[in-house]
């Protein structure tokens, strides 16, 4: 599965810049405003938010696209791949969305897409970007900057998200508009050790294994995670390397906000469920 996973990472493109993001929120309400890179560039984010009136559309959710965009939003094999004509190209034509598949007729196909004849188009209904939901984003034009609005879900309100077991690929995120070390309390990732999380990173992934609460800083180490590619182009910046046990411990795993990443769950399913703690 991770040599599934370079391989539709490296199909995309070169050039992905993380995602830089501000969050303003009081009360229940936030705006959270991501920096999307241009020049192609791609972007890995997720939506951090409950949109607007309980929707997370892509019409409702990112708004700050102007046309050319592509989606990748992963499928459990690969990506299915939503290009945006427009506001208003494909629904002032009478199709269901703005959005069209980029490989009708493939195995990748977008399911529900609607051909255009005249224009030799697949429009597809409007993809959805749930709270949870990691998606790539390419950026043809200049940075443009999105911003998330919506209503930040608190304790006991969100529905979890699913981690597949037996090595599956989960492209997830943050339910909740929050970033840095993801072992707090207010991530509540269920991790029990063993779990892999592949971090975009320019060119491919950094790739963190969790060695279980505890078993790292219990030695005296940065964190509880190790790098799986140590001394390689792909390497964590900032290892420690515990000799005793020939691991390359890694500094704590951050995330920005509205950063989307990859976990990769050896064991059962688990369930992760954010709560906002104060």
């Amino acid at each position: 599965m991770k040599k599934t996973l370079l391989i539709a990472a490296a199909a995309l493109a070169a050039g992905v810049i993380s995602t830089q993001a501000q969050v303003y929120s009081q009360n229940i309400v936030g705006y959270v405003n991501t920096a999307i890179p241009g020049n192609n560039g791609l972007t890995l984010i997720n939506n951090p938010l409950l949109g607007p009136n309980g929707t997370n559309g892509a019409s409702q959710v990112l708004t700050g696209f102007v046309g050319g965009e592509t989606l990748f939003v992963w499928n459990n094999l690969g990506y299915y791949q939503y290009s945006y004509a427009g506001p208003g190209v494909g629904t002032g034509l009478g199709y269901p969305s703005d959005w069209y598949d980029l490989n009708p007729g493939t195995p990748a196909a977008i399911p529900g897409s609607v051909h255009d004849t005249a224009n030799d188009v697949w429009w597809t209904p409007a993809p959805q970007i749930p709270q949870g939901q990691g998606v790539f984003v390419q950026n043809p034009g200049s940075t443009l900057t999105n911003t998330f609005v919506g209503n930040v879900v608190i304790q006991n309100t969100n529905a979890p998200v699913a981690l597949p077991g037996n090595n599956a690929l989960t492209l997830v995120g943050s339910t909740l508009p929050i970033g840095g070390d993801i072992t707090t309390t207010n991530w509540n990732l269920p991790f029990v050790g063993g779990e892999t999380v592949f971090i975009w990173n320019n060119l491919g992934y950094y790739q963190y294994s969790y060695a279980g609460p505890g078993v790292g800083t219990g030695l005296g180490y940065p964190s509880d995670w190790y790098d799986l590619n140590p001394g390689t182009p792909a390497a964590i910046p900032g290892t420690v390397h515990d000799t005793a046990n020939d691991v390359w411990w890694t500094p704590p795993l951050t995330v920005k906000v509205g950063q989307g990443f990859f976990v990769q769950n050896p064991g059962s399913t688990l369930q992760w469920k954010q709560n906002l703690n104060p």
